[in-house]
């Protein structure tokens, strides 16, 4: 269920395992990247230098309920994905991903996805995979719709509150979601 290694023909997802001070230096990248603090994790704003990064890192190598994986693309490392659950509720899995922009427009966010997203499906581990997206983030939005996800305000309602105890009716994120069992 947990592959270290998944292929694809313009990238590949390698699974963060341990020191990597390339992997240091592209979160920090993300992490302080203007364009993009609006749309990420409001979390993971609060790791923003080079030390903090090391330490929360680390808790992510082997959480028990978090995959990450940093997106390869030739010898360069372009972004990350990751999915998430919890232990209470695991009919859902969340799908994350962010890149470097000096890599983006080359469709590695969409291909990434794409292999994440084929790999949890064939797994059926998870009833639906979910993906939440910044309203005002029309790219990623058509990423997910190009991968078969659409919004789903119900399920929204349900997965906000088990992941993130909140019903979500004043989020600036929509769900959007694909059943895995159809």
């Amino acid at each position: 269920m947990f592959k270290n290694i998944i292929k694809g023909k313009k990238c590949s997802l390698i699974r963060f395992i341990g020191s990597d001070e390339k992997l240091v230096e592209l979160m920090h990248n993300i992490f302080n990247d203007e364009e993009l603090v609006e749309f990420l994790n409001p979390e993971y704003l609060n790791y923003r230098t080079k030390p903090q990064i090391r330490k929360w890192l680390k808790s992510k190598y082997s959480n028990p309920v978090e995959i990450w994986y940093v997106i390869k693309h030739k010898n360069d490392y372009v972004g990350y994905i990751c999915y998430k659950w919890r232990k209470h509720y695991d009919d859902a899995c969340e799908i994350s991903t962010a890149i470097d922009k000096r890599f983006r427009g080359l469709d590695l966010g969409y291909e990434s996805s794409k292999l994440l997203l084929d790999h949890l499906s064939s797994s059926k581990k998870f009833k639906y995979i979910v993906g939440y997206v910044h309203k005002k983030n029309k790219i990623a939005e058509n990423n997910l719709k190009k991968l078969g996800m659409k919004k789903n305000n119900k399920l929204q309602k349900v997965v906000t509150r088990e992941f993130y105890d909140s019903d979500g009716s004043k989020s600036v994120y929509n769900l959007y979601s694909i059943n895995t069992l159809k």
